[in-house]
């Protein structure tokens, strides 16, 4: 009795335990759908300093069209890397890092109004669920299985590349006219997005919503089985004796 009774509250830990991590999901998710129906969509030629937020399109900035290294394809702005597998200098590292450039220049969004730079430090990730307005390319490379690489990989690193090695070579791009949701705070260097993605306005609100609606189910679940486990180990604990 006192083993399931033991194993009773342990399990009840563990679902009050998923509880509360849901319930700070829960609460991350209540604040980005607040930030989102505060924060109104303004035309771009409009905006001063602080918080702002608009439905434009990606555009070239202040360096003109770019062309991504790997995938060849015209855009406002790219990433590439460049990472070895498994590392040669130290057995904490996964990887060596042989190759990383951006775009000499930022993008930029625009609409009817104006257009304005964007730090692209801030969108090529997205947040929960939110698709990304970039596009990832990826290309691996083994001495026993060899592809085709673009001019931007030196050779003599394709050279050096022993047996058990793996190169990784990594384009992030964004392209030109995607239209895009962005918020976020206007610098002296430009936008600073928190939000930077395909959805629109409504559609990002939209899926909180039902994000938030899903939560709250899962709380409630989480929370009375975790209520229902402690109680019955209680209950077989005086009906043992104990």
């Amino acid at each position: 009795m006192v083993t399931v009774a033991t194993i009773g509250f342990c399990l009840g830990a563990l679902f009050a335990g998923g509880a509360a991590i849901f319930l700070l999901l829960h609460l991350g998710t209540l604040r980005e759908a607040r930030t989102l129906r505060r924060v109104v969509p303004s035309p771009i030629g409009t905006w001063g300093r602080g918080r702002v937020a608009a439905e434009a399109r990606t555009e070239y900035g202040p360096a003109g069209p770019q062309i991504g290294p790997v995938s060849g394809e015209d855009c406002v702005w790219y990433h590439v890397t460049l990472t070895r597998e498994p590392s040669r200098r130290s057995s904490d590292d996964s990887y060596d890092l042989l190759l990383d450039i951006s775009a000499p220049g930022r993008p930029a969004i625009a609409d009817a109004t104006g257009r304005v730079p964007v730090d692209p430090r801030r969108i090529e990730g997205s947040l929960r669920g939110d698709p990304p307005a970039v596009e990832l390319i990826t290309v691996d490379y083994r001495r026993s299985q060899p592809v085709p690489l673009p001019a931007v990989v030196p050779p003599d690193i394709v050279d050096g590349l022993k047996k058990n090695e793996k190169l990784e070579l990594t384009e992030v791009r964004l392209s030109h006219g995607v239209p895009v949701f962005t918020l976020g705070r206007v610098t002296g260097g430009g936008l600073s997005p928190g939000y930077f993605t395909t959805r629109t306005r409504a559609e990002a609100i939209a899926a909180r919503i039902d994000d938030l609606g899903l939560g709250r189910r899962i709380i409630a679940a989480f929370g009375l089985g975790g209520l229902l486990l402690a109680g019955a180990a209680v209950a077989l604990l005086r009906f043992s004796g104990l």
